[in-house]
């Protein structure tokens, strides 16, 4: 929006203008900087809002109006990376709509890891928040003792547990279910927890290696037990994490 007589904002309109331009400032100036390009200020001036509004909009009891600001626009990037997760339970369904009544339940698992993989390796790479988030823990994590910022790091790893815990309820136990698992003997209900923590880490490393344009990514292997179809190095390692952790619902 170009400068000049401001419209009549709603309170949510203000923060959503907000956030999205101090969202727009960290992915243009660039990760390595931190938080440091988010700035309420600079937001104010992007977004053609009342900085009366604006610090208004992120008053807080306990916290500053542009440290409480910040952390909405880290928010929004993690919740932006959580969108391309959420696709692993929907294909899952288009998959077993599909094929549900074609194929055996082995057949119908292996194509199911198969799609929900390679889609999910389609999305990561044009997803910048994983990078984000990632480059952001980096940045907290390894700073000099006495320079880090401690609140926001304690706030990310919060609300990233609180990410993992919610991740686990609403997509991968449904989707696990559908797959006809269920957690093995000797990890029970952590058989989730387990799975959820390998297949993020998986996810984190892929995400690094394909902002880097590594080579030795390939999109084309093949399954030794489905020669006919394209596996992705994250697919096939995908189908080991779910083996591992758990079992047909009808194995002995």
């Amino acid at each position: 929006m170009t400068a000049g007589r401001r419209q009549r904002l709603s309170s949510d309109e203000t923060r959503e203008r907000l956030i999205q331009a101090g969202y727009d400032a960290l992915a243009q100036a660039g990760i390595g900087i931190g938080l440091d390009a988010v700035t309420l200020e600079q937001a104010v001036r992007d977004a053609n809002v009342s900085r009366s509004s604006a610090y208004a909009a992120w008053a807080d009891d306990e916290i500053s109006p542009q440290e409480a600001f910040q952390r909405e626009v880290l928010r929004r990037a993690m919740g932006q990376r959580i969108v391309a997760t959420r696709a692993f339970e929907q294909t899952v369904r288009s998959v077993y709509a599909e094929h549900g009544s074609t194929m055996s339940k082995r057949e119908l698992r292996r194509e199911m890891v198969r799609v929900v993989g390679n889609g999910h390796v389609a999305a990561i790479e044009k997803v910048v928040e994983w990078r984000i988030v990632i480059a952001l823990r980096a940045l907290l994590l390894s700073a000099p003792p006495g320079s880090r910022d401690e609140r926001l790091l304690a706030w990310l790893q919060a609300s990233e547990k609180a990410g993992r815990l919610e991740t686990i309820e609403s997509i991968y136990r449904p989707a696990i279910e559908m797959m006809g698992l269920t957690p093995r003997p000797e990890y029970g209900d952590r058989a989730f927890h387990y799975a959820e923590s390998a297949a993020a880490s998986l996810t984190e490393g892929l995400a690094v290696r394909s902002a880097l344009k590594a080579d030795y990514l390939p999109a084309d292997l093949r399954h030794p037990d489905d020669a006919g179809n394209s596996w992705s190095i994250y697919t096939l390692v995908l189908e080991q994490i779910l083996d591992l952790f758990f079992m047909p619902d009808d194995e002995e």
